[in-house]
């Protein structure tokens, strides 16, 4: 399969935040520049903490089967918000499920890239 490049993947998490932004009461994005923001914040916690972090954890990944993988996505969206000032989340609970709809989003959207550039 083919990786997408880390500026397409940028623009990926920017449609996935908008979109969640918009799901969720308990996601807040005061503007345009605060998204574009999230997205490359975002995206460089993903290629560089991220790893890190399942490596880290890897045992208690394994012993839950796996399901410990969202906590860490959560977490890393937690993380997001607070490192910049423009993004809110008003919850872990509601980071924890804004991960799991962004993931299940970027997958999407990576999908439609991925298939336009085979």
């Amino acid at each position: 399969m083919k990786e997408l490049s880390f500026f397409i993947k940028i623009i990926v998490y920017l449609v996935a935040f908008a979109i969640v932004a918009t799901l969720f009461r308990g996601v807040h994005i005061q503007g345009f520049f605060t998204l574009i923001a999230v997205g490359v914040l975002f995206a460089l916690l993903n290629a560089f903490i991220k790893p890190l972090l399942v490596l880290l954890t890897l045992p208690l990944t394994a012993v839950t089967f796996g399901l410990f993988y969202f906590f860490i996505n959560g977490f890393l969206v937690w993380l997001t918000s607070a490192l910049l000032p423009g993004f809110v989340i008003d919850s872990f609970a509601t980071a924890f499920w804004a991960a799991i709809f962004l993931s299940f989003i970027s997958w999407i959207i990576e999908m439609i890239f991925l298939q336009h550039y085979e």
